[in-house]
């Protein structure tokens, strides 16, 4: 069959608490937001709805910082994208990361002002900042189509989906349905019962019940990610399909292990014949010194991209996958020494146990806010004071005063003394200084070794007297 034309799919981005959520709720007449945790959205979720007797797919992607990747991978795949921009706001940090998102991703686009139920809003002042920030919208210096959109009361929700069916038409979306399937996984998690789960939003071609399929290397080598039978595709709407055709949203069960996130997936049999590798399999990494070794636990791979992609520099991680805290973890943390980090997952009792029993710590966390300010917290914690390691020993034997300077003559006792290094007297802590010349008799000297008398002078004065002991020092990285 020739190419038909197939539905647009959309990505929703912009800041936090901007009302992504909020505008993809109003459309699909759903309560999502109302499921996350804080309020903000944490999955990608894959919708279909119909405007116009016509399908339109959304991808609704997280909108706080540390999901950026999963933003810039919402942008890869989609035909479309909103950028929401709150009238009450305006342009903020992830505004414009979500730009860089759209630009790179090479997409036409809509700027969707929202928030403007709220008394004295101005919207040309946002225009304005989105002009800062390189994007010049139709009607201030640019074509970037802008609406003007409340998604508490409605307005203008209507205009929004004609703006996208009309930049659909302008890009003559299309596919072969009868050519060999390609989706790309959009979210991936394991569930205890059905195992492997993956959301995948379809390319082109028709995915059908009972095709072997595998997934990729998101790099775009011919590795195997994962490999799979299709046994169930279920629709947005949580129901069973046989067919998924192109720009269809479907979660898939099957797959032997969790596929991760952004692998394109294509049918087994059309991926033997591009060529395509043995699987990669995951091995435990180690810590390097005085880092601080976790072992991360996330419910879906999409938020455990993020996590890992925004860890506070220090943090090492041992290990990492999604699905409940089991006792492989356990034995992994016992013999590397690492915390256990478990978002949004339960423990499976049996670790539970053996936890306590092996004293391991298992940190759970219901939001990605909450983790990153516990483990700077943490990291803070795990840092020692550097040690003061001793280079060198000598007993001050005279003191030398002439007019502004002070030469005071020692023995070395012990180790050695160079030009520049830290000294303290004992006995006096928190009183230092450098050494800023060394004689023996009239010769300069850059070190001076055990038993050596020589003269020295210091950076500041000292308060120092014969048969003081001095000692130079440096501290520990």
């Amino acid at each position: 069959m020739a190419n038909t034309k197939r539905p647009p799919i959309v990505t929703i981005l912009g800041h936090v608490d901007h009302g992504k959520t909020s505008i993809l709720d109003a459309i699909r007449h759903t309560q999502v937001q109302l499921h996350e945790t804080g309020g903000i959205t944490q999955h990608i979720g894959a919708y279909q709805i119909t405007f116009q007797d016509q399908l339109i797919t959304f991808i609704d992607t997280p909108g706080h910082q540390a999901f950026s990747a999963m933003r810039a991978r919402g942008g890869s795949v989609a035909d479309v994208a909103i950028l929401v921009v709150a009238a009450d706001d305006g342009v903020m940090p992830q505004t414009k990361e979500s730009i860089s998102h759209i630009n790179h991703a090479k997409i036409p686009f809509i700027v969707a002002i929202n928030k403007i139920d709220i008394p004295g809003i101005n919207t040309q002042t946002i225009k304005a900042q989105l002009a800062e920030a390189g994007v010049f919208v139709e009607g201030y210096g640019g074509s970037v189509p802008v609406v003007e959109v409340s998604a508490k009361v409605g307005t203008n929700l209507d205009l929004l989906l004609e703006t996208i069916l009309l930049l659909a038409d302008m890009n003559e979306l299309v596919a072969d349905p009868d050519t060999d399937p390609e989706a790309l996984i959009i979210e991936s998690s394991i569930d205890r019962f059905k195992g492997p789960l993956a959301t995948l939003v379809v390319k082109n071609g028709t995915f059908i019940n009972g095709q072997e399929i595998v997934a990729l290397n998101q790099a775009g080598d011919p590795t195997i990610t994962a490999t799979g039978k299709i046994r169930a595709m279920i629709s947005f709407e949580g129901q069973t399909i046989t067919k998924a055709p192109p720009s269809t949203p479907i979660q898939v069960l099957g797959f032997v292990k969790v596929p991760p996130v952004g692998s394109p997936v294509v049918t087994a049999s059309f991926a033997k014949a591009f060529g395509s590798g043995k699987e990669d399999l995951k091995k435990p990494n180690q810590a390097k010194a005085g880092e601080y070794p976790v072992i991360i636990k996330a419910d879906v791979a999409g938020t455990l991209e993020a996590i890992i992609s925004n860890l506070p520099e220090g943090i090492a991680v041992i290990f990492s996958d999604t699905g409940a805290v089991n006792e492989s973890d356990i034995l992994l943390a016992l013999t590397t020494g690492a915390k256990i980090i478990a978002f949004r997952i339960n423990v499976v009792p049996a670790a539970k146990k053996l936890a306590k029993v092996e004293h391991i710590d298992i940190l759970a966390y219901a939001t990605i806010y909450e983790l990153f300010d516990d483990l700077k917290l943490r990291l803070l914690q795990n840092q020692k004071p550097p040690e003061e390691i001793t280079l060198g020993q000598a007993k001050v034997k005279k003191l030398f005063s002439l007019p502004n300077l002070t030469i005071i003559g020692a023995v070395a006792t012990s180790g050695k003394l160079s030009l520049g290094d830290q000294i303290k007297i004992a006995g006096k802590p928190g009183i230092t200084a450098a050494i800023s010349s060394l004689k023996i008799g009239h010769d300069d000297q850059k070190e001076i070794k055990k038993d050596q008398e020589f003269g020295f002078t210091t950076s500041t004065p000292l308060d120092i007297k014969p048969g003081d002991v001095i000692m130079s020092f440096k501290l520990s990285a």
